[in-house]
């Protein structure tokens, strides 16, 4: 381990410093005490224990940041999910506090590797040991459930791209551990855009699910929705429906489908484009300033949960699979002109509000569920 005297004549860090984040410690440690404990690995620059801003205890937290970067990793190392602290049930958690800005002239996203068909019997220290002579390991973390049982897979993040490249290559498929039925995999992590654009395709795929159990659709139409979902093209990533058109279907009702250049819609006749159009333009038309403009008893409905980007054109082309939509209206906040994420639907039938309820409701977009319910005739306003 490092001694304190090593770097005293420094007065600044090292340009390449992590600043590092560190939960599971007592809550009786202060700075002196846990400045003696982390100067085993290395001389430390600042210290701080997160507290609480009207009581002053500890939160069982702190920032730490080292001299150099070796130190940090030499710490983490040694402590993160390996220590378990006096009184503690859980073992140190020690991870850069910014994991987006470290090694500033290097995005993140180039070294983290997603770890899969990994053993569940394996721990932090035990993946830390697998992928150790490919270089410097700056963060691993095992996925795990609500039970801390391993999910059989993993994050790695390299202190480099090379490193990263090069355990890619000894590792991915290169044995298969007990208790999984497939290879290892070991890959690039997904970006936060590549998880919303695969939450999206999933958020397709349960609306074609939907309509399909519901029978709204005729075969002829199946196939080209499907497609759609697949290609993760019935909406963007703030799952902006706006653009869709619709297409007919059995019974009556519209069917909400993409209807842009690259949908694989773009075979379906103008007529099915048109009619969504003249469906919206009526239903614009209709609509008084605020946009509350009621259908009949049991034909109205509040839709709670909504995304936080979705406006009345958003809300109408989502109800429109049920039936032909009076008015749709997102409430907005007066004084921050942002929407309350509930608005209400109205249709001409009841019968159209009951099947909007029944697919609708409980539907997830991104990390809400929908919740959709009929409007009480003395209860015309929701706030």
């Amino acid at each position: 381990m490092n001694s304190a005297s090593q770097v005293t004549s420094q007065t600044e860090p090292d340009p390449d410093a992590i600043k590092m984040f560190v939960g599971q410690i007592p809550k009786n440690m202060d700075e002196n005490d846990l400045q003696k404990m982390f100067e085993d690995y290395g001389p430390v620059y600042h210290l701080n224990v997160l507290r609480d801003k009207n009581t002053g205890q500890s939160k069982g937290c702190c920032f730490v940041t080292f001299y150099t970067r070796k130190a940090a990793l030499d710490a983490q190392n040694a402590l993160h999910n390996v220590k378990t602290m006096p009184m503690m049930h859980h073992p140190i958690q020690m991870k850069p506090a910014d994991s987006e800005k470290r090694n500033g002239d290097l995005n993140v996203e180039e070294r983290k590797l997603f770890v899969g068909m990994l053993s569940k019997k394996l721990n932090e220290n035990d993946v830390r040991m697998m992928f150790a002579p490919f270089g410097t390991i700056e963060d691993c973390t095992v996925l795990r459930d609500a039970t801390s049982t391993s999910k059989g897979c993993a994050f790695v993040t390299f202190a480099s791209r090379v490193c990263a490249m090069n355990a890619i290559k000894g590792m991915h498929h290169s044995q298969t551990m007990e208790g999984c039925s497939s290879p290892l995999v070991v890959k690039i992590a997904d970006t936060q855009k590549e998880k919303e654009q695969k939450k999206m395709q999933q958020v397709a795929s349960n609306l074609f699910m939907q309509m399909s159990n519901l029978g709204a659709l005729g075969p002829q139409y199946l196939a080209f929705l499907q497609q759609a979902a697949a290609a993760g093209n019935m909406g963007s990533g703030n799952f902006n429906m706006g653009n869709m058109g619709t297409m007919n279907a059995m019974g009556g009702q519209n069917m909400p489908f993409n209807s842009g250049p690259n949908s694989a819609s773009a075979s379906f006749p103008n007529a099915f484009n048109t009619q969504a159009q003249m469906q919206q333009n009526a239903a614009a038309a209709k609509q008084s300033e605020d946009g509350r403009i009621p259908g009949p008893d049991g034909a109205n409905l509040f839709i709670y949960h909504l995304p936080q980007e979705f406006g009345d054109q958003d809300l109408m082309q989502m109800f429109m699979p049920f039936g032909n939509v009076v008015s749709a209206k997102v409430f907005i906040d007066k004084q921050t002109n942002l929407s309350k994420c509930f608005g209400f639907v109205s249709y001409d039938t009841p019968m159209s509000a009951q099947a909007a309820i029944t697919s609708m409701n409980g539907f997830q977009i991104g990390m809400k569920r929908l919740k959709v319910q009929l409007k009480r005739p003395k209860n015309d306003k929701p706030y």
